[in-house]
């Protein structure tokens, strides 16, 4: 328990911090420079709800002051901008972001599509196919000390119908890195003939479980681009511009405990920096999965 406050607090810290000096030294206007033309950046969620000092657990107040931001500064774009942004030049609004959420947790439904909805704000939601319905099998309870049950295939279906972009999150949450090419080329398919399946509509963006420097490859999204996707998404930080592997794009992360401003500055470039972190220390990201 030590141990996890610890973490909180350091990481916490080291984020502020890369806010904090992108603001007062000009750096979002730097990051501009060292990454000048239109741009969009992907922001990855991923748990909604009010767990103590868990970063991938954004509160319902908090996600709702951040959704409803991107609804009035008009700054939220969709996968097809996104698609149509890198393959044809798309003109997309100043600091426009796209939403992501990974993993497929119930609360994606029951909190973020009922605040997307509510704010008319696009999103793409990440699951994987092998845990659809785990949790139902498991009385509705979460498996494998999750913290929440996984969402079923009737409420993916629903929310899909409603308006969510759905997306593949591999097949079994393996890390990529740790298949073989082959291994990894079913991975990625298999996701995508089940989605597809099941939801009846084409599934056209993958995101790499995890997503650090250990958990992909050009080799891996060779694989990827064979299994018939459009993009594919990395964890690691940093605007996406035209020009990029599209296999290969990069996010933002957003966790809780950081506040409205964190929020804005990171729509902005505030988090472009972390790329130093996402290089240079991604041995210890591999650690406590």
């Amino acid at each position: 328990m030590a141990n996890s406050a610890l973490r909180w607090w350091v990481k916490k810290g080291a984020r502020q911090g890369v806010l904090l000096s992108s603001w007062l030294s000009g750096g979002l206007a730097v990051s501009a420079l060292m990454a000048p033309g239109p741009q969009v950046r992907v922001l990855t969620y991923h748990r909604f709800g009010t767990i103590p000092r868990d970063p991938f657990c954004v509160s319902e107040a908090d996600f709702d002051r951040q959704i409803e931001h991107l609804a009035r500064t008009k700054t939220a774009v969709s996968l097809e901008d996104v698609l149509a942004f890198l393959e044809n030049g798309k003109e997309l609004p100043p600091d426009a972001v796209l939403v992501t959420m990974d993993d497929g947790y119930r609360s994606t439904k029951t909190i973020a599509h009922k605040v997307l909805r509510r704010h008319g704000v696009p999103a793409i939601a990440f699951v994987t196919p092998s845990l659809i319905d785990a949790g139902e099998a498991a009385g509705g309870k979460p498996i494998e000390d999750g913290p929440e049950p996984y969402l079923t295939w009737d409420e993916l279906r629903e929310i899909a119908d409603e308006g969510m972009t759905i997306g593949s999150h591999s097949w079994t949450h393996r890390s990529m890195g740790s298949f073989s090419l082959d291994e990894a080329a079913d991975e990625a398919r298999r996701s995508k003939e089940a989605l597809e399946r099941e939801l009846r509509r084409p599934v056209l963006s993958y995101a790499y479980p995890y997503g650090t420097r250990a958990d992909y490859s050009e080799e891996i999204a060779k694989r990827v681009a064979a299994a018939g996707y459009k993009v594919a998404f990395t964890s690691q930080h940093g605007p996406v511009r035209p020009g990029l592997e599209p296999f290969m794009l990069p996010r933002i992360k957003i966790e809780a405990g950081e506040g409205q401003l964190a929020f804005q500055l990171a729509t902005r470039g505030g988090l472009d920096a972390w790329r130093l972190v996402d290089q240079t220390m991604w041995r210890l990201q591999t650690v406590n999965r």
